[in-house]
This record gives C-alpha cells, sequence and structure tokens, in this order.
C-alpha cells in the first residue's frame, strides 16, 4: 500500500528539510534574544509612563486640595457677609484637615463644624496674625479679618512638591506664585504688575525696606494719599541706601474701591538692594539682591 523510498533519497529529503526549517523560522517569527529586547524596551516604556502618570497624579492631588482650601475661605467669607444665623464664619487649620466653624473663635466640639479631611496631602506651615495662629475669622460687613498670612500644603508622598495660600487683611484668598529664575536665565523683573485682588484706594502708607547685609534696613514711608491724583497712584524717587542710590517707579494701572493693579519699575542697572514693598504693613512684593520677585499678599505678580 505504501511505497517505500530509497534510503539515498530518504536522506536527502530528511537534510532538505533540517535546512528549509530554520530559514522558516528566521524569516517568520522572532528570535529568543529579539524577544528579550522587545521586552525589555516595553516595560522601561512602561516605567516611564507609569512615573508621569505619579507625578501627575500627584500634582493633581496637590492642585485639587489647594483649590478646595480656597473655596472654604470663600464660603466662610460669603457667609460672613450673608450674616447667616447672624454670626461670624472662620476656617481652622491642622496638619490633617482643615474646618469651616461659625463664631468668633473655633471650638472643636461644635457639631456645626464642618470637617475637610486630607488623605494624599498635609498642611505643614500655618502662620495667620491672631491670637492662635491656627484661625481665620472673617468680619461682618466688610468680609476683611484681622488674621492675614498664609498656610501652607505638600504632598505626603513628595514634601518638595509645596503650594501656599494667602489671605489679605481685605479676606482676599489666593494661591502664591514665585517668579524665579529659570535655570542660568536671570528673569527680568525690571517691569512688573501687582494684581492685589483687594484695594489700597484708603489705605495710608507704602512702605519701601531696603535690606543692606551688615546694615540696618533702610525705611522709605510714601503716603499714599498724597500721590493719588484723577484716580491713580503715581510715585517715582530715588532712595539712598549706604551711598547707593536706589531708583523706582510705581503707578496704578487699577485703583477703585474692589481692587489695585500697581506696575513697579525697578531697573536691576540701578538697583542693588534687597526690597520689600508695604501696604499698611501688608507685604506685596520682595525682591532681592538680584532682582528676583516673589509676590506677597497678592493674587498675581506679572512680568512686563
Amino acid at each position: 500500500m505504501f511505497q517505500k523510498l530509497p534510503k539515498a533519497r530518504a536522506h536527502n529529503l530528511f537534510q532538505k528539510a533540517r535546512r528549509q526549517r530554520p530559514a522558516k523560522l528566521s524569516g517568520q517569527g522572532f528570535t529568543l534574544i529579539e524577544l528579550l529586547i522587545v521586552t525589555t524596551i516595553l516595560m522601561i516604556l512602561l516605567i516611564i509612563v507609569l512615573a508621569r502618570l505619579g507625578t501627575f497624579g500627584g500634582q493633581v492631588d496637590l492642585n485639587t486640595a489647594s483649590q478646595r482650601i480656597l473655596s472654604t475661605l470663600q464660603r466662610a467669607r460669603n457667609q460672613t457677609l450673608a450674616s447667616e444665623n447672624e454670626t461670624v464664619y472662620g476656617v481652622h487649620f491642622e496638619t490633617t484637615k482643615y474646618v469651616l466653624f461659625q463664631g468668633a473663635t473655633y471650638d472643636p466640639l461644635d457639631t456645626n463644624n464642618v470637617d475637610y479631611d486630607l488623605d494624599t496631602t498635609e498642611i505643614y506651615g500655618v502662620n495667620f496674625a491672631g491670637s492662635t495662629g491656627n484661625d481665620v475669622v472673617f468680619d461682618r460687613v466688610r468680609g476683611t479679618t484681622s488674621n492675614n498670612g498664609s498656610v501652607s500644603i505638600r504632598l505626603l508622598a513628595d514634601n518638595s512638591k509645596t503650594q501656599t495660600i494667602l489671605v489679605s487683611f481685605q479676606g482676599q484668598a489666593s494661591l502664591q506664585e514665585t517668579v524665579t529664575p529659570t535655570g542660568t536665565r536671570v528673569t527680568d523683573t525690571r517691569h512688573i504688575h501687582l494684581v492685589f485682588g483687594w484695594s489700597m484706594q484708603s489705605s495710608t502708607t507704602m512702605r519701601l525696606i531696603f535690606s543692606d547685609p551688615g546694615n540696618p534696613d533702610v525705611i522709605e514711608d510714601i503716603p499714599i494719599q498724597n500721590y493719588i491724583g484723577g484716580g491713580k497712584f503715581d510715585w517715582e524717587g530715588t532712595v539712598d541706601v549706604y551711598g547707593d542710590d536706589q531708583e523706582l517707579k510705581i503707578h496704578s494701572h487699577v485703583l477703585d474701591a474692589s481692587d489695585t493693579t500697581l506696575s513697579v519699575h525697578r531697573d536691576h542697572r540701578k538697583n542693588d538692594k534687597a526690597l520689600e514693598i508695604q501696604i499698611d504693613g501688608t507685604t506685596v512684593v520682595n525682591y532681592d539682591a538680584a532682582g528676583v520677585a516673589t509676590p506677597g499678599f497678592i493674587n498675581q505678580l506679572i512680568i512686563q
């Protein structure tokens, strides 16, 4: 039934099959080394993607926590202005939570308290004026506060990731923005805009504080009302700081009952001393000697 092949022919067919099989595998499949290389590349890409997702997720958590604190502060102020339950409202801060409360003083046993627990973030720096330093309470009618200051929040997984929330004496809460040099490029802050988020229209004194290491600070007080005309603030002058003249020009772009935007001209070629600018004791901007500007209790600092 089956024809038996001669031994020589069978041997030739077997050898031909052995020669053809590796060529077939090489042309249509992957070798073990190729599979290992592809797997390694995929694993590296996966690690990079997961790391980026982790960093992004952490930043989202930090941003979310900061925005919720801002929202709670605004809620307390709004409820105070509305005289809900005929009382004032405030926010109390601890490491792992913050609390919206009623009344002029925080009571941890008050059943009206609204607690907000923190999971992936923590509060690590609370610095408010007042008896405890941990509370912000808003005043009725105007919504101002005598507890101006700041609170900082950071990621538990990465303590280098932080954000700071500022509360001005006008009751405005904002996220602090810091202007710093990028790499070896010096940030040009010779002309900046300071967007307050509150008004200095009725303020009395702008104070310039110049620092020179090894010497007492040099203070220049500017009577604000003397330099307001036509609804604008405009001041320009030179201050002698231990033999070095510091030249500044400060004027307003916005000055109304609810907001202020100041334009500050500070040419680093004519200014080499650290400078702090205050409005009635509230810091609005700090310059270091190199000209790097850090905003104080304002909504935004914009480089022009």
